[in-house]
């Protein structure tokens, strides 16, 4: 696991979210994650090896109720260098 741009993703948060609340108890405290973790296809609790959809996401947590929203790396444009999204 690589450390993520944090300085951007913050950003690209203010940007987007700006100061909304968390939607299940209103806090406006989040604790937002340094690396990026896989959200996989899920087949069952079999291992499934090989190509497939994985989707790199940044845990924001409210630090209240611990409500976690994940927000998309590659949308966020914050993957660690050499898996950034390329412009096209």
């Amino acid at each position: 696991m690589s450390e993520i741009n944090t300085e951007k993703l913050l950003q690209h948060l203010k940007e987007k979210w700006k100061t909304q609340p968390c939607p299940l108890c209103g806090a406006r405290q989040w604790n937002v994650q340094s690396k990026s973790f896989e959200l996989r296809e899920f087949h069952g609790g079999n291992l499934v090896l090989g190509p497939g959809p994985i989707i790199p996401v940044i845990p924001v947590i409210c630090t209240n109720c611990g409500n976690t929203i994940l927000v998309s790396s590659l949308v966020a444009g914050v993957e660690p260098e050499g898996k950034e999204k390329k412009d096209e």
